[in-house]
């Protein structure tokens, strides 16, 4: 049997600073081990990121600007997984300033 619901499992927040962070254990609370998506929104300054297993430079990775949105979509394709990305995608500040990242996880 296949579950098509979706749960908010927990909601977080992240300092992101000057040195590179993993995103699923620098937020606080942490991501929690359900974790198959999450929404993630940029406040405060802007940021990057990478997934690969290359931590993101203030130059390199993908930028977010404040008042982005990333989503890793649970709830379309509800067989789909981002956990993996999600324990791997680090973010560092593009500035002086620290962004702030706040992220709802869902299952």
């Amino acid at each position: 049997e296949v579950n098509m619901g979706i749960n908010n499992l927990d909601y977080s927040t992240l300092t992101v600073t000057g040195s590179a962070q993993v995103l699923a254990t620098a937020c606080s609370p942490v991501m929690p081990s359900q974790t198959k998506g999450a929404v993630i929104t940029v406040e405060g300054a802007p940021v990057r990121w990478r997934d690969d297993g290359t931590a993101p430079t203030a130059t390199e990775g993908q930028l977010m600007n404040v008042g982005d949105v990333l989503t890793f979509d649970s709830w379309t394709v509800p067989e789909q997984n981002w956990k993996q990305i999600l324990r791997a995608i680090q973010f560092i500040r593009t500035t002086a300033t620290s962004g702030l990242l706040k992220i709802s996880w869902y299952d």
